[in-house]
This record gives structure tokens, C-alpha cells and sequence, in this order.
């Protein structure tokens, strides 16, 4: 049944949300008029696929497919059906280092559990055309609960969950709701904020989730790539740090962010301070889903470089001193009829009898040239 008014929702007091959910139906908003969607239907269905009906239309579905060289990654952050002020201020936080690529939802989402079911993830992601989710959600099994997720290709690549725990000097998994209101952290657009990762745990081989979660915060947080920086614009410092781990137990992870100053030393070299600012983050990892090896693999492609050099010459190279160093290929060469050199040292000279294990006592004799004294050449054949 398809509704072109508006009437319709108010006389049967549909709510629409960004799902359009309700207690007697659901309606999914596509091109065009409104569909019913009957109520049992599942959250988030499958999106039809597209086929373009004119070149505009396939210059769209072409950006929106895997790409060489990919823009910068936008970030989207979201509300759960719970989201206390400590939670808020994390997605606050992580909006202000990522503008200007990055929107921030305020609206509840009831029907997002990225763990359960992502297509709801994956439906705003495409939506908003964002590679990064971050989604903040607290309930009583899972306090305060961050999960990053990375897309790629329209499909969830891999996600990890961040659990909030409680900051100093306050009980309970809440931290205080003026401490967190007087550390808000204020970064102008376009700063990028140099990353400090320390601990034994990020160079850990063993436990991936470590090497994961580094990767997407360097994702999240590297902006624009350019081979040029200001320094003026380097003025925030994001550390990361993992305490080491005990056995039984996922080590904490501390976030907190330093304002860089410099100083007069007297020297060419200013001298740099760090002043602590902003709030004051401890997590501890939850759950986690690591990506596909093959889906990694192709996510992992790099094409040409805008700045990078081609190679006008093949198999040619530098070594560590700086000597050229080329490759030749030869193809299978014949060399039956190459004429050697002959040894004289190695002829055997007349009159000498070979000594063979049959002992027969045959004499093996050879040519030997004797030169004259007028410079003539005399061949002459010992029998």
C-alpha cells in the first residue's frame, strides 16, 4: 500500500525516525512514494540494488565503489538509546579532533546493535558516505560502551568495543558531570594532533586486537595527507597509552590530550612544554570482530601516488652506497660453436705413454707444432 500524503502518518500516529519505526508498521523511505513494511519485518532491510538510468547516476555509483586512492575518511558518530554525559563527551571529543570530516548524530538510534545485526550501521554509513563509525551506547550489562567500526565497501571490515570505566575520585561507572563539563576540549579546524602510542601491549605479535584498535585510531585521526606541515598547526598531542598487561586481564588504556607549547631556550631549537587539557579518558577492550584476511588484503591496495615518481626505466635500481645496479635478461644462448682458446701446457707431448687402469701400454700421441728458426711452421706428425 503506498501513501503520498503526509496525512497518512499523522491519522495512524506513525513516528518517522531515521528507520521509520512505530509500534503498528514500519515504513521504509526510498525514491519516490512511502512502502509499508510489515511490522516484523527485519530493522534494516536490504537495500535494492541501483542500476543507473543515466550517466549522472553512474558517475554517483562509481565514486561511492572502492577506490585506489580514497579521500579522506569521514567519521560518523551516534547516540545509542543510552547516552549519559561522560559517554556524550567522548563523541564530542572525537567530533572536535576529526572536523571538518566527521558528523555528529544527537538523535537516538533504538535499533542499532552493532555486534547483533550491523546492516543498521552499514545502511547510515552508506547514507552519510562515512568509513568510520563510532557509537555510543550504555546499558546494564555494558556500561558506557564505545565500538569503533570500520567500513569498507558498504560492509562492516572490523570493529572493536571501548568500555568507559570510571574516573578518578568517583565511584560508580559515571565520572562527575562538572568535571567533565569544565575539561571540554576546544581544537580548531584543520589541526591535525600528533599521536603518541605507548606501552609494550601495541607492539605485541600475539594479540592483534592491539595492532587493530592502532590502525583505526591512526585512521580516524590523520586527516587530510599532505607532504607539507605547518607548524603552527601542530599544537595538540593525542597519548595513548596501555599499562602492561596481567595475565587474567586486558590491560587499561588511558587517553589524554596535551597542549604543546615552545618556549625560549637560547638556542635554534625552542624548548617545548606539554600542559595537560581536555578530559580525561580510561577504557578497557570489550569485544571485537577482526576483519576477513582476503577482504583485509584487498582493502590494503594502494595505487600511484599523486607525488610519486614514475619508473621510466625498468630493473634498475640503487644499492645502499648509492651504486646503479641493473638486471639484465639473457635468453638460452648457443654455445656449441664458440671457439676456445687451446692450452699448450695441457697437450700432451710426444713420446709420453699414458698411464690407463687397463694397463694395455697404448701410446696416445698428439699433434705438436715446433717452431723453426726462420719463423716457418712445420707441422710434423710423430707415428
Amino acid at each position: 500500500m503506498l501513501q503520498d500524503s503526509d496525512a497518512y502518518f499523522a491519522e495512524n500516529e506513525i513516528y518517522q525516525t531515521c528507520d521509520v519505526l512505530s509500534e503498528k508498521g514500519r515504513l521504509a523511505q526510498s525514491q519516490g512514494p512511502y512502502i509499508w513494511v510489515h511490522p516484523y519485518a527485519p530493522p534494516f532491510p536490504m537495500l535494492r540494488e541501483v542500476k543507473p538510468k543515466n550517466p549522472r547516476t553512474a558517475r554517483i555509483l562509481k565514486a561511492r565503489e572502492p577506490q585506489l586512492i580514497e579521500p579522506v575518511k569521514r567519521t560518523q558518530l551516534l547516540h545509542g538509546p543510552k547516552c549519559p554525559i561522560p559517554l556524550n563527551t567522548v563523541l564530542k571529543t572525537f567530533h572536535a579532533l576529526t572536523k571538518p570530516h566527521s558528523v555528529l548524530f544527537a538523535k537516538k538510534n533504538e535499533n542499532i546493535h552493532p555486534f547483533e545485526n550491523a546492516e543498521g550501521i552499514e545502511f547510515l554509513a552508506g547514507k552519510n558516505e562515512c568509513g568510520i563509525v563510532v557509537f555510543g551506547s550504555s546499558s546494564k550489562k555494558r556500561p558506557n560502551c564505545v565500538t569503533l567500526v570500520r567500513i569498507y565497501n558498504s560492509k562492516v571490515l572490523d570493529m572493536c568495543e571501548m568500555l568507559l570505566l570510571a574516573g578518578q575520585g568517583h565511584q560508580g561507572n559515571e565520572m562527575g558531570k562538572e568535571e567533565m563539563k569544565s575539561m571540554k576540549l576546544n581544537i580548531g579546524v584543520g589541526m591535525k594532533p600528533m599521536m603518541l602510542f605507548a606501552g609494550s601491549a601495541w607492539e605485541d605479535a600475539t594479540s592483534p586486537v592491539y595492532a587493530m584498535l592502532k590502525s583505526i585510531f591512526l585512521d580516524m585521526f590523520k586527516g587530510e595527507e599532505t607532504d607539507k606541515i605547518d607548524v603552527e598547526g601542530l599544537q595538540y598531542l593525542l597519548s595513548i597509552v596501555a599499562e602492561e598487561p596481567v595475565e587474567g586481564s586486558q590491560p587499561v588504556i588511558h587517553l589524554r590530550w596535551y597542549k604543546i607549547r615552545t618556549k625560549k631556550s637560547g638556542q635554534k631549537l625552542p624548548r617545548v612544554e606539554l600542559d595537560e587539557v581536555g578530559p580525561k579518558f580510561d577504557f578497557r577492550i570489550g569485544r571485537m570482530r577482526e576483519a576477513d584476511q582476503d577482504v583485509m588484503k584487498e582493502a590494503m591496495k594502494q595505487g600511484k601516488r599523486p607525488n610519486e615518481e614514475a619508473k621510466t626505466k625498468k630493473n634498475i635500481g640503487m644499492d645502499a652506497i648509492g651504486d646503479k645496479i641493473g638486471r639484465v635478461h639473457l635468453g638460452r644462448q648457443d654455445i656449441t660453436g664458440l671457439q676456445t682458446r687451446k692450452m699448450k701446457g695441457l697437450k700432451r707431448r710426444a713420446g709420453v705413454v699414458a698411464v690407463d687402469g687397463d694397463g694395455d701400454g697404448d701410446v696416445d700421441l698428439m699433434d705438436v707444432d715446433e717452431m723453426t728458426d726462420d719463423d716457418n711452421r712445420k707441422k710434423v706428425k710423430v707415428g
